[in-house]
């Protein structure tokens, strides 16, 4: 069903179509930094109350959203949106700010000069029925004679901007490299969508490579000969007989292969020399460097992530091979013994939705380093016709979506690791071993709090009594042995105070190590980008005076330029050339790109007593660095970034060294079992055995059980899994009824029967009727009358998405009239909905409390309206919260969101709230506000209980309800009930290793019958 803002909106809002929505719409004022959206501070103010022309509150709430996903900026009368933005946006939201429609017509480029001269230009001209027109750009406007202006869309944004850029240089500047990416950002401009001739230039690609990969080459001798990977499909061959083009001691250059110029830039420039300078592996060094590339090549300068293509000696075709170790049963990585398969024999290997991710993550790396084939499971697979590749992908995935769940193939070990390898022989040993060092009664001494600015509570008191009992039981074991006990997987609730408590424990840990006379060593915390900030606002807020030598936050625009290394420019050497006879390393012949160690002075970064901050991504890229550093605690917040173990931040993480490691998740498993396992390994190796064992007792009764009984066998795995780590995994949840904690209380419609929190609201739970149980019913009928007749596996997902609309709203996906000028006509509106309505009542005795509510949906189209409406019911600046998660690495974005929230909080009394659970991820505390209703209930249960956290958490000081209003139908169940029911059956024992997976639309088409 296509969604249309401004259609339906108008309509819904005012009764009529958007362009001719009643009262004047925000001035709007171009010029070449973007458009400004602007009023009088009065009609602004007035604006955000919900009062004044009804188009221009439309415009706000447009604003508004584009102001929490970061890209518009507010000023004292209206906005700021920036020329790339306005491009960006689509119709809908373009015509709700009357900007004006796309230009329709081509361009044509004339291209005067050679790419080597100074003298190089370009022009683009408007193409209209074969003749050239000059043009103008103004911000994100096309002007084409005293034509109206046109909006640029995303690509042309792109081609004219490269164009002032290049226009803007001087003469000195326009040299070769500066005249090719120009071309190279027309060229993505064409690909991108733009109707674009470029003369000579359309049969020429100019390429600039993104990264630079590796490709090996196995040579008779069963050495690799390497050759870099420029990403273009560009094979070993045509560039070995290139490279002589190049002036390697130079900046930068440009490579001529076939139709192609590739242009290196300096960085670029440096990858080339790092491969080229380490070319040959010697035979007897192949398998260290598939396990381990990094110890060999610098991974600052090369893109390791995409993994390597090697090439089948005497066949000439490419062969993808993961880096990651692979288990001692499948050494011969090279095989030229055996033919590749052809794609439609994945259909045995690929199985399950996981082993599809994991083949398409192979293929996207072999393909970007054109390789003819993959390898997956043990087997090659030919991919050498794409079309062909993709054909038999989308048919293993279109079975996957209907057909149960197979077993898991026993010769999956791709997820075995180095270190898991090394355990293979003791697993079982050396389990019960460290369960048992674990399980001793040693009491750990009691926690200073006469530095602390707030007590802990006696949740958290035990938490850091568990740490400091890990901690001092790892410090008297033997430090030689890998497998000694070194950490521990906190896995507490959300909002329970784990940074708190880790800083409490890491106090604790100096000041004993201060007290036994030895010298104190560097902390080191690593956690996502958005959360640095959090971790120093904690620190000043823990300790009245801070225990530590320094923090230092190394993070690129902070501490990291100090401690760089000024013109290093690799990290890592060739660290096989440098082992001795008897296989020992001297740590002073290695260059680092940090500055580290007793040589450093007092410029050393792993100063004791300092704290250090940095992120999953500075680890792996100074890995070397890092790992070399004696620390005292490592802690990883959010520690689910290192749940994969093929990547190199993984490995980084499994490779630092420390007296204790933590790792601190509210989410221990994500996605699969796998996740636990490899968090588990990196805490405290050998507590769970290797992969292959692993996977043989947790994770394949699950995928053998039939889908009737493979939740209940998902809890029992998960409750066994949770007594086999012991002491090891510390869990707590709220729902505990902690001391500290307010009550929490469920309150749903659709209850039989009360259990714990949960508790009957019959009121919370209304019958459609009128137009609502007219359309609802229309739907059904309709697909009963199609089923009868047609093949209606597509009609039912789309029947099923219309039930999901109209539940929320009968007139959510059509143009009719409901008139709203005040209260009472918004009051009106809502009452067409039988759940809106429920929302409505409850936000009135809500407001009689004078208390605070989020409401939390995932149609965009929904809370919209919701704002609109109650805006004007309530008279409130009601913010919405609807940035994606990937936005919380954008600093702008964390802060605008941060501050919505303490404006919401800041009201005195009753205030509104809107958010979609999907953004209410990490970083979001709302506790200023005790009531949550889900009107629109997210189909994982486990987002939907992240979003329930933000308002119950550590700081709330009210009793907390989450409210769960449904639609009925009045003669069988309908869409609500069906979708309540089967998100209760996900409801597991949270105390146990394994979460509840989500709702699918299959699922709910078979509950439904449809």
């Amino acid at each position: 069903m296509k969604n249309h803002l401004k259609d339906l909106f108008g309509s819904l809002m005012f009764g009529r179509q958007a362009t001719g929505i009643d009262g004047e719409p925000l001035q709007t004022q171009v010029d070449s930094s973007g458009l400004l959206f602007f009023a009088s501070p009065q009609t602004i103010a007035e604006l955000k109350a919900g009062k004044g022309s009804p188009i221009a509150l439309l415009q706000m709430v447009v604003l508004q959203m584009l102001l929490e996903q970061g890209d518009a900026e507010s000023l004292p009368n209206g906005y700021l949106v920036s020329s790339r933005v306005a491009a960006a946006l689509d119709d809908e939201q373009a015509d709700l700010l009357n900007l004006p429609g796309r230009f329709t017509h081509g361009f044509v480029a004339n291209v005067k000069g050679h790419t080597r001269n100074s003298g190089f230009r370009v022009q683009l001209f408007a193409s209209i029925d074969g003749k050239e027109y000059p043009i103008l750009i103004k911000g994100p406007y096309l002007h084409v004679g005293q034509s109206q202006p046109y909006r640029l869309n995303p690509a042309e944004m792109s081609a004219f901007s490269a164009l002032a850029g290049h226009s803007s240089l001087s003469p000195d500047e326009t040299g070769e490299a500066a005249n090719l990416r120009l071309m190279a950002q027309l060229q993505a401009a064409r690909r991108s969508g733009m109707d674009l001739a470029l003369g000579a230039f359309s049969n020429l690609d100019v390429v600039v490579p993104e990264g630079i990969g590796v490709v090996a080459t196995r040579m008779p001798d069963g050495s690799l000969e390497l050759c870099p990977s420029l990403g273009d499909g560009s094979t070993p061959d045509q560039l070995d007989k290139r490279w002589s083009q190049l002036d390697l001691t130079r900046d930068g250059g440009v490579l001529r292969v076939e139709e192609r110029l590739v242009l290196l830039e300096p960085e670029k420039i440096a990858a080339v020399r790092e491969v080229l300078g380490s070319r040959l592996i010697p035979a007897n060094k192949v398998e260290e460097f598939i396990k381990t590339p990094s110890a060999f090549l610098d991974a600052s300068l090369i893109n390791l992530d995409m993994g390597f293509s090697v090439r089948v000696l005497g066949i000439g075709k490419m062969l993808h091979v993961d880096f990651g170790p692979l288990d001692d049963k499948k050494r011969d990585w090279f095989a030229t013994s055996s033919r590749p398969q052809p794609p439609e024999s994945l259909h045995k290997h690929v199985t399950c939705n996981e082993d599809l991710d994991a083949f398409k993550e192979r293929l996207h790396a072999a393909q970007a380093q054109g390789a003819q084939i993959v390898e997956f499971e043990g087997e090659q697979f030919d991919i050498s016709e794409p079309a062909n590749v993709s054909s038999v992908l989308r048919n293993i995935e279109a079975d996957l979506q209907h057909k149960p769940v197979k077993q898991e193939q026993e010769g999956n070990d791709q997820l075995a690791t180095e270190r898991v390898t090394l355990l293979l022989k003791d697993a079982d040993e050396l389990n019960r071993e460290l369960l048992i060092k674990a399980q001793q009664q040693d009491r750990a001494p009691g926690v200073d709090a006469s530095n602390l600015l707030r007590s802990p509570y006696p949740h958290q008191a035990q938490g850091i009594s568990w740490m400091l009992d890990l901690l001092l039981k790892a410090l008297a074991d033997d430090h030689e042995n890998m497998y000694r006990l070194q950490g521990a997987l906190l896995a507490d609730d959300m909002g329970l105070g784990k940074t708190f408590m880790t800083l409490v424990m890491v106090a604790e840990y100096l000041a004993i190590q201060t007290a036994a006379g030895k010298t104190q060593k560097p902390i080191l915390v690593v956690a996502p980008l958005s959360l640095l900030e959090n971790w120093e606002d904690e620190i000043s807020k823990t300790f009245k005076t801070s225990p530590f030598r320094d923090v230092k936050v190394l993070q690129a625009g902070r501490d990291l330029s100090e401690f760089r290394i000024k013109g290093a420019q690799r990290e890592s050497l060739q660290l096989a050339d440098l082992l001795d006879e008897s296989d020992a390393m001297s740590e002073a012949d290695i260059r680092y790109s940090l500055q580290i160690g007793w040589e450093a002075g007092t410029q050393r970064l792993d100063m004791g007593g300092r704290v250090v901050l940095t992120t999953y991504q500075t680890l792996r890229d100074y890995q070397f660095s890092l790992c070399v550093i004696d620390w005292g605690v490592v802690i990883f917040d959010e520690a689910q970034n290192i749940k994969n173990p093929n990547t190199l931040q993984t490995r980084a993480a499994k490779g630092l060294k420390a007296d204790f490691k933590l790792l601190a998740t509210g989410t221990p498993v994500e996605n699969s079992l796998g996740d636990f396992w490899c968090l588990m390994d990196t805490a405290q190796p050998g507590l769970l055995g290797n992969w292959a064992e692993f996977r043989s007792k947790w994770i394949t009764p699950v995928t053998q059980a039939t889908e009737e009984t493979r939740d209940q066998m998902r809890i029992e795995i998960g409750s066994s899994l949770r007594e086999a780590v012991g002491p090891f995994m510390l869990r707590r949840i709220k729902e505990q009824q902690l001391e500290g904690l307010p009550n929490k209380y469920i309150r749903s419609g659709l209850l039989q029967s009360e259990a714990g929190n949960l508790h009957r609201a019959p009121e919370l739970a209304v019958a459609m009727k009128g137009g609502q149980l007219q359309a609802y019913d229309g739907v059904l009928d309709s697909y009963r009358r199609q089923r009868v007749e047609e093949d209606m596996r597509g009609q039912a997902l789309s029947a099923l998405q219309q039930l999901r609309s109209i539940s929320l709203h009968p007139r959510m996906g059509d143009t009719g009239l409901l008139r709203v000028t005040g209260a009472e006509a918004a009051r009106n509106a809502i009452a067409e909905s039988a759940k809106l309505s429920v929302v409505l009542e409850q936000l009135d005795c809500i407001k009689a409390k004078g208390e605070k509510v989020i409401l939390f949906m995932v149609t965009k189209q929904l809370q919209i309206a919701l704002k609109m409406w109650l805006s004007q019911i309530y008279g409130l600046d009601i913010h919405i919260i609807n940035g994606d998660t990937a936005a919380v690495q954008k600093k702008r974005d964390v802060l605008t969101r941060k501050k919505m929230i303490e404006q919401f909080e800041s009201v005195a009394g009753f205030n509104i709230i809107i958010m979609s659970p999907i953004a209410a991820g990490v970083g979001l505390t709302v506790v200023g506000a005790n009531h949550v209703i889900h009107v629109e209930r997210h189909w994982n249960p486990a987002k939907e209980a992240q979003a329930t956290d933000r308002v119950y958490r550590i700081g709330q000081a009210k009793d907390v309800y989450v409210h769960l209003p449904a639609a009925l139908h009045p003669q069988f169940d309908s869409f609500d009930v069906h979708l309540d029911r089967l998100l209760s059956g996900k409801l597991m024992i949270k105390d146990a290793v394994v979460t509840p997976e989500p709702v699918d639309e299959k699922s709910m088409v078979t509950s439904m019958g449809l």
